[in-house]
């Protein structure tokens, strides 16, 4: 105990020096606030230099310009120097993160003898870090030539390793505010609770949570600073050896912080420290998906986490980064690409090539260029995955939206959309197995031992083999496609799965309940409307095609196909709507006793244990949020069910694709080739047998079969075993 009392005292003294060594007077702040003040200083500053220019150089290969920052005082402008050193030999110097911003940059610096202006964000950083006497120091903004496009594509492509050789890397979170030191001192008491393993018991944060709402309220403010939505802190944080964020005063080690935030998450607590912000019903459907989902991929990157505690680990490729920094803010939208391409294990071998009746053309590698255009590089950097993984998982990402400003193919994903469609059941890991495959599917492996799942699975093996992905992309950027037509959509629901971002989370304690319930009514009868519409198209498939009852394949389809039949809500699946009702009469019950001026104790036990009620009935409402999310309820000619995406329609296509387990979505044009509209998922689909004609047995004895067949397996017996694969025919995507 004295041991951790004495390292507590030390921790707190070595912040508090820390704080007084970036401590800025505020004079060196207050000119920045005004622009007339702005305005001369830059004047003034150039007519000093006007016989004191000096132009940078060009770069050479390899080379880097480090910001030599100045000893100045307290007004002093800020001035600083380019230092050429090879990126190899460089030694002991520091980089900047930091958020740009979309501001036009108004404050001057000197920089190598030129008045340069920069954004009132980097003018703060930089006057913080000469304040710390940091000398030598890399700034993305300044020491790249952001008017050569030529220079700025080289310096791009190795700027992992910028940040890597970095001796330290500053994160600036921005100026202080009221909030930010409790945020800090909150941190910094969760990190002296640090278990065996790197995260704070779920108990302790529990108890804190309850204990300081106020902590936890100033950390939700700091979380939802612009730094953290940022695509490029991606790169630059996990290529940082040692990180320590600032925030004006205030510090930490970054590896601290993501300790923190790990906790956070394996606690599942995250969201609500998020709930803690005053403005979070604002927030939920931009920045609070947002920020969650760059700490998490913080957190499964850095540490190596993953969804499930297999032998597996996150698979750096160019697509898993481009997947999961989906969300991530670029002013740029080239740097959605670009701002992670580094980082990729793949991002060298990438390249793309045309071909037409079997011809190909020479490859073409996969370069950083910022002259194109976003629809230009979405389509070279989906011809280059393609390509060169012969796989079509990045086609999951794209979805036809007759809506959309943008000139892209339907094969190709906006990787610029604020609000992308979920991916379901995308994993971005691989086997840390040194015999894993290379394949475009898990190779299967005998789960039991009977004779049929053993046939079954030396079959798969061979259709693994046999059905991988088959393309041609042609000049006029299409793809051409391998593959099945295996049914056509009859019904289709007039809406989507209803979505409230706002509802993301239901606080009992909120002094604005009502305002909750009212939402909570909204999206109630909306849920209740299309889970009637979902119903009555279901009835329609009676009898199932796979003997299944209809509110069994009906429970399948809305939550998804590893759902419980057991887990239904009370009288089964087709009762739902009824279900919704009682919640609506619970809700309105709800809401007209927290009206009432009447308050007693009765009263507020009353209210606690409606409430609790409440929300108990929610949850036991099936979880078709993330399952059912921008889709409608679909209904096919052969009389299956299933969820397609919301740019469908009735007569479209479902096909079985070569080197794609998913059903995807066709539309004929009329002239010979296709769109794609999307991926969906069919109850009971299966591709091996969505690709099988038939099987047959040739027993010993018999006569040999003449029937055609595609290839031979083995069942336990020794018997051979023919199957027959159905005709293809091939889709031309446009």
């Amino acid at each position: 105990i004295m041991f951790h009392d004495e390292m507590r005292r030390w921790q707190t003294a070595t912040r508090r020096r820390m704080a007084r060594q970036f401590r800025v007077h505020f004079l060196a702040k207050l000119w920045v606030r005004s622009k007339r003040l702005r305005d001369l200083k830059t004047i003034h500053i150039r007519w000093r230099l006007q016989h004191a220019h000096r132009m940078r150089r060009p770069l050479q290969v390899r080379e880097i310009r480090l910001l030599q920052v100045q000893p100045g005082n307290i007004l002093s402008t800020i001035s600083c120097d380019f230092l050429y050193v090879d990126l190899k030999s460089a030694k002991d110097y520091a980089a900047l993160s930091y958020t740009w911003g979309s501001a036009a940059p108004t404050i001057p610096i000197l920089l190598h003898g030129k008045v340069t202006l920069v954004s009132e964000n980097l003018y703060l950083a930089l006057l913080h870090l000469r304040k710390r006497s940091v000398e030598l120091i890399w700034v993305d903004a300044l020491c790249i030539n952001q008017e050569d496009l030529a220079e700025r594509a080289r310096q791009v492509s190795h700027m992992d390793e910028v940040y890597r050789r970095a001796s330290l890397v500053w994160v600036w979170l921005g100026d202080s505010d009221p909030f930010s030191g409790l945020a800090f001192d909150g941190l910094h008491s969760l990190g002296q609770h640090l278990d065996w393993d790197g995260a704070v018991p779920q108990r302790h944060l529990e108890k804190e949570l309850d204990r300081h709402p106020q902590r936890w309220r100033a950390i939700s403010e700091l979380l939802y600073r612009p730094w953290f939505r940022r695509m490029w802190i991606i790169q630059e944080v996990l290529s940082a050896r040692r990180a320590i964020m600032i925030c004006g005063e205030d510090v930490i080690e970054l590896d601290l912080f993501l300790k923190i935030i790990y906790s956070l998450f394996k606690a599942e607590m995250l969201k609500s420290v998020l709930a803690f912000h005053p403005k979070r019903h604002e927030l939920s459907g931009g920045p609070l998906k947002v920020v969650l989902d760059q700490l998490g991929f913080f957190v499964k990157a850095k540490f190596h986490i993953t969804d499930f505690l297999a032998r597996h680990e996150f698979k750096k490729t160019l697509l898993n980064f481009m997947a999961e920094t989906r969300l991530a803010e670029a002013t740029n939208p080239l740097d959605k690409i670009y701002g992670i391409f580094s980082l990729a294990i793949d991002a060298r071998s990438l390249g793309y090539w045309h071909s037409s009746e079997g011809k190909r053309s020479p490859r073409r590698p996969f370069e950083i260029d910022y002259t194109l255009t976003k629809e230009e590089l979405f389509i070279r950097v989906t011809k280059a995955i393609i390509c060169t993984s012969r796989s079509f998982e990045i086609l999951r990402f794209a979805r036809y939206e007759p809506n959309s400003a943008n000139d892209l193919p339907s094969w190709v994903a906006d990787w610029a959309n604020p609000k992308p469609h979920i991916v379901l059941n995308y994993l971005p890991v691989e086997s840390i197995d040194r015999n894993k495959s290379n394949s475009w599917r898990p190779v299967p492996r005998v789960s039991e031992a009977s004779q049929d799942s053993y046939l079954l699975n030396a079959i798969a093996y061979e259709i693994t083999k046999r059905c991988g992905a088959y393309f041609e992309i042609g000049h006029q950027n299409t793809l051409t496609i391998k593959g099945i037509h295996v049914d056509t959509i009859a019904r289709l629901s007039s809406r989507t799965f209803p979505q409230d971002h706002n509802l993301f989370s239901f606080d009992p304690q909120n002094a604005n309940i009502t305002e909750n319930m009212t939402n909570w009514q909204h999206y109630l009868e909306s849920l209740k409307i299309w889970s009637e519409e979902c119903i009555r198209y279901a009835k329609a498939c009676d009898p199932y095609p796979s003997g299944q009852s209809i509110s069994s394949a009906l429970w399948s389809v809305l939550n998804g196909h590893d759902a419980r039949t057991e887990d239904q809500v009370p009288h089964g699946c087709l009762a739902l709507p009824r279900a919704i009702e009682d919640l609506q009469v619970a809700a309105g019950a709800i809401e007209s006793q927290i009206r009432s001026k009447h308050v007693d104790a009765l009263s507020g036990v009353l209210r606690a244990t409606a409430l609790s009620s409440f929300i108990h009935c929610l949850s036991q409402l099936p979880k078709m949020s993330k399952t059912c999310f921008a889709q409608k309820f679909a209904t096919t000619q052969k009389r299956y069910m299933g969820l397609m995406p919301d740019g469908a329609k009735v007569g479209d296509l479902i096909c079985v694709i070569y080197g794609c387990e998913t059903p995807v979505v066709l539309r004929d044009c009329e002239n010979g080739s296709f769109k794609l509209i999307g991926h969906g998922t069919v109850h009971r689909f299966d591709f091996d047998d969505a690709v099988v004609e038939s099987t047959f047995t040739h027993r010993r004895g018999a006569r040999s079969s003449r029937k055609a067949f595609t290839f031979t397996t083995w069942d336990q017996a020794g018997r051979v075993v023919y199957t027959l694969l159905k005709e293809t025919r091939t889709f031309t995507l446009v």
